[in-house]
C-alpha cells in the first residue's frame, strides 16, 4: 500500500484537492490536526510551560495557540530559537503517531495520504514513496489565507518564510497538481495521479 505525501504552500488547497477527490478508499493522516491534539496533552503542555511559561496559557490546561504562535513565527533570532523548541518538543510525538496510523491502516485501503505543512521539515516524507506538489499561484493563496484566517500578505510571507522554498518542495516531488483553476479540475487531476501510482504499485 503506497504512502503518498501532499505538499504545497501555505493556502495551497493541498487538504481539499485530496479530499475533493472521489472513488478512492484513503486513509489520510492529518499532520497539523495531530499536532492541534497533542497542545491537549497534560506532558506536552508540561514541556511547553517549562519552555514559554504561562504567557502561553489562556486556562490551567489550556494552551493560547495564537499566543504561542507570536512566539514562534517571527523575523527574530529568539523566534527561530522559540519554533525550534516548539518543534523538538511536537515533531517526535507527531512522529509517533504518524507511525503509528500508518502501521495500523486498514487492508482494503487503496493508499495513505501524509497531510501534513512541514512534510518535509519535520521529516515525515521518510515515510512516503511519493511526493505530490500542489501548484497554487500566490495571490489565490493570499486570498485564500486571507479569508480564511485572517492574514495580510505579510503575515503570509512571515509564515512560509520558517518552511522550505516552494520551489525546493516543487523539485522534491515526484509529480505536480495544478490548483489555479476550479477545486474540480485539481481533484480530477490529483486522481490521475493517484491512479498512476496506484498502479505503479500495483
Amino acid at each position: 500500500m503506497p504512502v503518498i505525501g501532499i505538499l504545497g504552500g501555505i493556502g495551497s488547497g493541498k487538504s481539499s484537492v485530496v479530499r475533493h477527490m472521489n472513488g478512492l478508499n484513503l486513509c489520510i493522516i492529518d499532520a497539523d490536526r495531530i499536532g492541534h491534539e497533542l497542545l491537549a496533552e497534560p506532558e506536552i503542555q508540561a514541556q511547553i510551560r517549562q519552555s514559554f511559561g504561562d504567557r502561553v496559557f489562556s486556562g490551567p490546561e489550556t494552551i493560547d495557540r495564537s499566543a504561542l504562535a507570536k512566539e514562534v513565527f517571527g523575523p527574530s533570532r529568539e523566534h527561530d530559537q522559540a519554533r525550534q523548541t516548539l518543534n523538538n518538543i511536537l515533531h517526535p510525538a507527531i512522529r509517533r503517531q504518524i507511525h503509528s496510523q500508518i502501521d495500523s491502516v486498514s487492508r482494503d485501503a487503496d493508499a495513505v495520504v501524509i497531510d501534513a505543512a512541514l512534510l518535509l521539515e519535520g521529516g515525515w516524507d521518510a515515510r512516503c514513496d511519493w511526493l505530490i506538489f500542489v501548484d497554487t499561484p500566490l495571490a489565490v493563496r493570499q486570498q485564500r489565507v486571507l479569508q480564511n484566517r485572517g492574514w495580510s500578505p505579510e503575515e503570509l510571507a512571515r509564515r512560509e518564510a520558517t518552511q522550505w522554498a516552494l520551489d525546493l518542495k516543487q523539485n522534491k516531488a515526484d509529480f505536480v497538481v495544478d490548483n489555479s483553476a476550479s477545486l474540480d479540475k485539481a481533484a480530477e487531476q490529483m486522481k490521475h495521479v493517484f491512479h498512476s501510482i496506484l498502479s505503479h504499485a500495483a
